[in-house]
């Protein structure tokens, strides 16, 4: 008797704890039928299929950053197997002690030499995308001039793709910074900079404020001969220097807005007191085009740089391609061709 009454109890016990428990109000519960009832979506916590973005999952992203095709490029760790398809992207990286395992290569590129031994994908124009992939990297670096066409195959392997324009000083400084933090080499990149910087600075501090001779600058390929208007190292360098580009003002051509399509006779009409010459390609066939296209011409001779023999090809590493941190050796060379006396040229 004394057991069934004690059964009974707990039973009743239990009973009147379960009906508490139902009839008490939970505050999550509560919460949660509130938010169903405002149409709201339920929380993380209440929804455990959801992946809330934590500060964990954030921490998982190394970097991310838009390249100059204007791709978001994520890196979830940074990168250890790093191609580089560009020989000036190559030297850049190099600088601010980072590293690669393969490369493609350029005729008239120069490669660091701690990058010579490394892997070689082809040429920069002719890149070999099935050992590209079979290295397996983390993160190819390509130019936007030439390798937008690797896009699609690179992001179907799921290869993080990066394309890169390096031809003025603001672009050397962006993609300095950045290499830099590819390769957690950062405080390198910033020292460098600072000392290009003020390498730069005591040269062009130098530059008579009283003269400002004007240029004019021709891009001559094998096949062609073009104004340069804008985005070239060699304008910029210039510009550091006081010269004024007389081609600035020309109508850009349709295909190239930083060329205008070449005139002799606008030359002519210009008269700069400078013409520089850059050559694409090998140096002797650029020579070949200026003597049968340029010198051969009367209108040429009439020319007064020209005449007084301030006309120059100027070096391509210099002045066409960007030198990344040798551009100072950029400034100096212009600076004692256009400004002798101040700069101690005496040739």
């Amino acid at each position: 008797m004394h057991s069934l009454k004690k059964t009974t109890l707990i039973l009743l016990g239990g009973l009147m704890l379960a009906v508490a428990t139902g009839c008490a109000s939970s505050p999550v519960a509560d919460s949660a039928a509130e938010k169903q009832e405002a149409g709201a979506p339920a929380s993380a916590a209440e929804t455990p299929e959801s992946s809330p973005v934590t500060e964990e999952t954030q921490a998982e992203v190394f970097l991310s950053f838009t390249d100059d095709a204007d791709r978001e490029v994520t890196l979830q760790a940074q990168p250890q197997k790093i191609v580089v398809l560009s020989p000036q992207l190559l030297d850049l990286l190099y600088a601010v002690d980072g590293t690669a395992i393969a490369k493609a290569t350029s005729t008239g590129g120069t490669i660091p030499e701690k990058a010579k031994a490394i892997e070689d994908v082809g040429g920069m124009t002719t890149v070999n995308t099935e050992k590209l992939l079979s290295l397996k990297p983390d993160l190819v670096i390509g130019s936007t001039s030439f390798h937008r066409e690797l896009v699609n195959v690179l992001e179907a392997s799921n290869v993080p793709f990066a394309l890169f324009t390096l031809s003025t000083y603001d672009d050397l400084k962006e993609k300095a910074q950045l290499f830099g933090k590819l390769a957690g080499t950062e405080p390198q990149a910033n020292e460098a900079l600072a000392k290009l910087e003020k390498q730069i600075s005591d040269l062009t501090d130098k530059v008579p404020a009283d003269q400002a001779p004007t240029f004019i600058m021709l891009n001559v390929t094998p096949s062609s001969i073009s104004v340069q208007r804008q985005n070239t190292v060699g304008i910029e360098v210039a510009e550091m220097l006081h010269l004024k580009n007389v081609a600035a003002t020309l109508e850009a051509s349709q295909k190239s807005p930083s060329t205008a399509p070449f005139s002799l006779e606008k030359i002519v009409e210009l008269d700069p007191d400078y013409v520089f010459v850059l050559i694409h390609g090998a140096r002797e066939d650029g020579e070949k085009k200026v003597e049968s296209d340029l010198a051969a011409q009367p209108a040429w001779a009439s020319l007064r740089a020209v005449k007084e023999q301030r006309m120059a090809i100027l070096p391509s590493d210099l002045l066409l391609s960007n030198p990344g941190f040798r551009l100072n050796e950029s400034v100096e060379y212009l600076a004692e061709l256009v400004y002798p006396d101040v700069y101690g040229n005496e040739n």
